[in-house]
């Protein structure tokens, strides 16, 4: 839940993917897609549904690092 949230539609890439996260009656659901085009036509696809403004499709790729790496 993200109580208080207006519904909401959101392309982001992080590590060579796209994460489509639709906020809907306070409700967060996540969709993971491999193709930018693809994740854009699902969020617009939401976005009508739902009733709310077109955005600019999302251009950037995050690369999240992680810390691996050995005890000491």
């Amino acid at each position: 839940m993200v109580a208080g949230e207006p519904d909401s539609v959101r392309v982001k890439g992080i590590n060579g993917q796209w994460i489509v996260r639709v906020v809907e009656g306070g409700r967060l659901t996540q969709q993971v897609f491999d193709i930018h085009a693809e994740a854009e036509a699902f969020a617009e696809e939401e976005r009508h549904r739902l009733g709310l403004p077109g955005e600019p499709p999302a251009e950037e790729l995050f690369e999240v690092k992680r810390r691996g790496g050995r005890g000491r």
